[in-house]
């Protein structure tokens, strides 16, 4: 074997060197087997909202009515007997508004409301004994406050829609009475369990829209310490009205979520 020249050498040493920048520079270029750290989220929880639209009350209350029988007072018996006759409270149209806050991103305390409104106290039935109270005879005009305060849960795995469900406790009283066939009226205070359901629809991190009702159970007592006979007029005489109010409560109206701040980026 012939030695290798020292120019032969040199040349060798050249393209050995080259062989190797070529191949780190091709590892250079192959993808990282480290695992790749996922994308910053905007995170634009808004823990309070308020709603405020359009709120329908559908009264499926019933009264039962007891009042003391002339001809029996007129034998010294103060006793009250039932009237023959029922009750019913009149549908109301009002504003309505709810606020509450998220306790975490499931869960809501919520309190309802409106604008509170007159509504007519009419009886239902007849009876012959009783030819003054027809059917539908205004009773008094009642304006009625019933405060729903429930606990809610939000799902949250639909997007922008988010159906919820809850329960909780419907505090009522009347703000003011008015009489008509009654005189002196007087509403009793009440509170019973509501039950609650709706979905929110968000379009941005601030506003939304909402769909929801409200089933009330609450039980009135409520007294009159005269009545005005047609003809006669005001005539002392004690009259009782136990009322199951049961209302259903239909609202529509937009959404503001506020107090979250600026979108805060998390990793997750």
């Amino acid at each position: 074997m012939q030695p290798v020249s020292h120019r032969s050498a040199r040349a060798l040493t050249v393209a050995f060197g080259l062989f190797a920048f070529a191949a780190s520079a091709n590892a250079a270029d192959l993808p990282s087997l480290k695992e790749t750290t996922p994308a910053p989220v905007a995170d634009s929880f808004q823990p309070f909202f308020v709603k405020l639209g359009f709120t329908y009350g559908l009264n499926t209350s019933s009264s039962h009515i007891w009042a003391q029988d002339p001809t029996a007072l007129a034998h010294g018996v103060p006793a009250a007997f039932p009237a023959g006759v029922g009750a019913t409270i009149t549908n109301i149209s009002t504003l309505g508004f709810e606020a509450g806050f998220f306790v975490t991103r499931n869960i809501s305390v919520d309190v309802s409301g409106g604008i509170p409104l007159y509504v007519k106290d009419k009886t239902k039935g007849y009876n012959p004994a009783n030819p003054v109270v027809t059917n539908g005879t205004v009773l008094g005009q009642i304006m009625p406050a019933i405060i729903p305060i429930t606990v809610l849960y939000h799902f949250d795995n639909f997007g922008s829609i988010r159906p919820y469900i809850g329960a909780g406790v419907a505090v009522g009283f009347s703000f003011d009475n008015k009489n008509a066939f009654l005189n002196d009226i007087h509403v009793g205070s009440s509170a019973g369990p509501v039950v609650q359901g709706g979905v929110d629809y968000m379009i941005d991190r601030n506003w939304g829209v909402s769909l929801d009702v409200k089933k009330t159970f609450n039980y009135v007592e409520s007294y009159a310490n005269g009545i005005n006979l047609p003809g006669i007029g005001p005539v002392p005489a004690k009259v009782f009205q136990h009322t199951h109010f049961e209302p259903w409560l239909f609202s529509v109206g937009l959404i503001y979520r506020f107090g979250g701040g600026e979108p805060i980026f998390a990793k997750y």
